[in-house]
């Protein structure tokens, strides 16, 4: 005698099949769209110290970009390229004029082991107006065997 909990056996039906079919296209895009995002280190698994020290700065520019800390952010720049006297009030004024909504990874590329570039999405908020906008910022990196660190080459992003 059946158990009253037990179900019958039914077959799978075509839409079922279906929904299964698109949930794992999805998945799948999801996965390749990831990878496609991914910086060269994460992908390389961050096995060396000089990709260690890269997702380091990268992580640590990026969360001062986002956190609007650009005085933080001047840090990773390359000592050669820093105006002398820090970060000025004059540039404390311009970036406070600013606010960053969004910082998104959208390509990189490492050329050789000593370089690395990124292009990222900087959703940026005009305080006065209160309106948004995205701009790209196109980065590039260098690493230094003496210092054993990243410095950005490109310097901070210009807002206006």
């Amino acid at each position: 005698m059946r158990n009253r909990w037990q179900q019958p056996f039914v077959a799978e039906s075509s839409v079922t099949e279906a929904f299964r079919k698109e949930t794992m296209f999805t998945k799948a895009l999801f996965a390749a769209a990831l990878l496609a995002v991914l910086p060269a280190p994460a992908l390389a698994g961050g096995s060396s110290k000089n990709d260690k020290a890269l997702e380091a700065a990268l992580k640590a520019y990026g969360k001062a970009v986002r956190w609007n800390d650009f005085e933080t952010a001047r840090e990773s720049v390359d000592p050669q390229l820093r105006t002398p006297g820090g970060f000025s009030e004059a540039d404390e004024a311009y970036y406070k004029r600013f606010q960053v909504s969004g910082y998104l990874l959208k390509s990189a590329e490492r050329p050789d082991p000593q370089s690395y570039s990124q292009r990222v999405e900087l959703r940026i908020i005009d305080v006065a107006s209160q309106t948004e906008r995205t701009q790209t910022d196109r980065q590039t990196w260098r690493y230094d065997p003496v210092a054993k660190r990243w410095w950005l080459t490109s310097g901070l992003p210009k807002l206006d």
